[in-house]
């Protein structure tokens, strides 16, 4: 009985202490990543006269920004928005852009997956007439 008593009392001690590793562990790795926030924001506005569908366009930034995470900046990259306005009858699709800053703005774009990225994607953009870019950095 003693041993039996003994060994459940090991088995316990020995689940607490895994599960006190494992959290221990959760910890450190939730304190390495480390999230960049974005400082700069491009924004352009895109006339569809040629009817592209939404979800190619989504498709095609989603291609872009895995490039982006790539290079190493998974917090930067492109949103997808369709405009819904009855003032703004041109404009279709709003394409933003979220940046940690302008260096690496710079960087990314002039990074040889980026700019591999973008180029396959050019004959699908070049359908859409752009009618505005900004470029937008946050007031702190």
């Amino acid at each position: 009985m003693k041993t039996r008593t003994y060994f459940i009392g090991l088995l316990v001690l020995s689940l607490i202490t895994s599960f006190c590793i494992s959290c221990t562990q959760k910890v450190k790795e939730s304190e390495n990543v480390v999230k960049i926030e974005n400082t700069l924001k491009s924004v352009s506005l895109f006339h569809d006269s040629i009817r592209i569908e939404p979800s190619e366009l989504l498709s095609s930034l989603e291609r872009i920004n895995k490039a982006i995470d790539s290079i190493g900046y998974p917090d930067a990259g492109y949103k997808l928005w369709i405009i819904q306005s009855d003032s703004l009858k041109d404009f279709r699709f709003l394409v933003e852009g979220y940046w940690p800053n302008q260096a690496l703005y710079d960087t990314i774009h002039k990074s040889e997956l980026y700019i591999n990225a973008t180029n396959l994607e050019d004959k699908m953009w070049s359908g859409l007439k752009s009618i505005s870019y900004n470029r937008f950095t946050l007031v702190k």
